[in-house]
């Protein structure tokens, strides 16, 4: 049960993070962070739930998780998730400015995250 919820976490976070580069060749920004956010969330839940056999629904919880276990994936996901709620809720940033080049940087930490995701599945 654990093990087919990991896959499927797993398998969004890489359609997600498709999604996002090819969003971001269009210079889609917004969406591009929109799924940015997705990816790296659901390679988050990879993470945690590899570690701690759940993940919690609470944004803040699961940012003191990976502070304990991975502090670039929790650098990441805060991060991306800035991105998110500037694009999708037209809000002011909290830590990074939406502009092309913070998405392109978040777009290789999500990448990095993600393919963290990926060899722990392996």
């Amino acid at each position: 049960m654990l093990k087919d919820d990991i896959g499927k976490d797993l398998k969004r976070a890489k359609e997600a993070l498709e999604a996002a580069e090819r969003n971001f060749k269009e210079n889609d920004i917004l969406t591009s962070a929109n799924r940015a956010f997705v990816a790296c969330e659901n390679a988050v839940y990879v993470l945690l739930k590899k570690k701690f056999g759940s993940t919690s629904i609470s944004r803040s919880r699961i940012l003191t998780r990976l502070k304990e276990i991975n502090p670039e994936a929790k650098d990441a996901y805060d991060k991306s998730y800035d991105l998110r709620v500037q694009a999708d809720y037209g809000r002011e940033a909290k830590t990074l400015p939406l502009n092309k080049d913070n998405m392109s940087n978040i777009l290789e930490k999500v990448k990095k995250t993600v393919d963290e995701a990926s060899k722990l599945v392996k």
